[in-house]
């Protein structure tokens, strides 16, 4: 029982981390790109500014840059001070969402479920300091949909969120609309509603690699693959997949195909590049199994 669980869990936090959206609310902070992806420059170049010199919005970009790195008690000590100050709340407490789902992987089995709340209570939080951030809402919707019921999985809780989201956004409420439809077992009908969302916004990044996923879950490796092909030229904000990670999925897709000469290469390159050391070590795990 504890294993199911411990899976459970993982599929969670693969699946929502992966859902991060824009929000359409004024802030800006959640659009910042980095360049090249690197983290690890953006920690050190934001690092060396002395705390009492770091502008809030610094102090935002570092958190991230933490967070993505993996480092998360960092991350949490800096979302802290942004919450604190009342820094653009709906960013900094959905960034402390992201912060404590990551956490669910590190902790004990018996701490994953308190942790996993932790995560969508901050992310109801940010729905409460600004209601229109999609980001934070497709977020509590995701969790609603992907969490264990054991954890608070509730298909019916996700249905109530679609008009809220519709009223935000049509292309995410297809998006949301199709993963509901994929959980009730009407593949068919999540695919119509997945390839409805627009794929030309500025978080066509997003799409495409919700579309890859619906396709590796479907077991149509070959689609599934093409899509993940496609993003490797997108720019990519801090909120998108990273590059090892579209790495990876596209890694696996091609192994599920049959070409293995292919998949290790894209295997090996994250292994070679990834930031973020769970990211590395998921790299390291597939190569193994070669």
């Amino acid at each position: 029982m504890i294993l199911q669980n411990n899976k459970a869990f993982l599929r969670l936090i693969s699946l929502l981390i992966l859902f991060s959206v824009a929000p359409v609310s004024a802030s800006t902070l959640s659009s910042f790109s980095v360049p090249n992806s690197d983290f690890t420059a953006l920690e050190s170049k934001l690092s060396a500014i002395e705390p009492s010199r770091r502008t809030l919005n610094q102090t935002f970009q570092l958190a991230v840059a933490n967070w993505r790195l993996g480092h998360l008690k960092a991350a949490h000590g800096l979302s802290d001070e942004l919450i604190k100050a009342n820094f653009e709340l709906g960013d900094s407490l959905y960034l402390k969402g992201l912060i404590y789902l990551t956490e669910v992987r590190e902790v004990n089995v018996f701490k994953k479920i308190g942790t996993a709340k932790k995560a969508l209570r901050a992310w109801e939080q940010a729905l409460e300091a600004d209601p229109n951030h999609i980001l934070a809402l497709f977020a509590v919707t995701a969790f609603y949909i992907n969490a264990p019921s054991f954890a608070g999985g509730d298909l019916d809780a996700a249905q109530a969120r679609l008009p809220q989201i519709s009223a935000l956004d049509a292309d995410y409420h297809h998006l949301a609309a199709g993963l509901i439809a994929e959980k009730q077992d009407q593949p068919e009908r999540a695919e119509n509603l997945l390839r409805k969302a627009r794929i030309d916004g500025p978080d066509q990044v997003i799409i495409l690699f919700q579309l890859g996923q619906f396709y590796y879950r479907s077991e149509d490796y070959e689609r599934a693959a093409e899509i993940f092909e496609t993003l490797h030229d997108y720019r990519l904000h801090w909120h998108h997949p990273v590059p090892s990670m579209i790495h990876l999925m596209h890694a696996m897709a091609l192994k599920k195909q049959g070409n293995l000469p292919a998949s290790r290469a894209r295997l090996e390159t994250v292994r070679e590049g990834a930031q973020n050391p769970s990211l590395k070590a998921w790299a390291e795990k597939e190569l193994a199994a070669f």
